[in-house]
């Protein structure tokens, strides 16, 4: 799948999740993104540098949040960074499986992350 910009509300995610992790919020600014195969619920490979990190590696978790889908339907959405500490993954999990409607306007960060 071709690279892209994000979206305001990827973006808006983004920056919600890198408050609630070691990044610096600026890391979104160059951002390029590019669409998972997952049933259309939302989950993204990031590319924060160009050219693009070579450690496609799932190092740990960053940050995750809590949204309910506009059906009602929770939504985990989990930053994921690579073995260096880059962002790497968003990985969105809509709990019933099914594509992802929105992103709602109210997230709520968990602490387990």
């Amino acid at each position: 799948m071709p690279l892209r910009e994000p979206t305001a509300d990827e973006l808006r995610l983004l920056s919600f999740l890198a408050d609630g992790s070691p990044l610096p919020a600026r890391w979104v600014r160059s951002l390029r993104v590019e669409d998972m195969d997952d049933g259309g619920m939302g989950s993204l490979r990031l590319y924060p540098t160009d050219p693009p990190l070579r450690d496609r590696q799932l190092g740990r978790v960053l940050a995750a949040a809590r949204f309910e889908d506009a059906d009602g339907v929770p939504v985990i959405a989990t930053l994921y960074a690579n073995r260096s500490g880059e962002p790497f993954e968003l990985d969105m999990w809509k709990t019933d499986f099914q594509p992802l409607k929105g992103i709602a306007a109210s997230l709520e960060l968990l602490q387990d992350s």
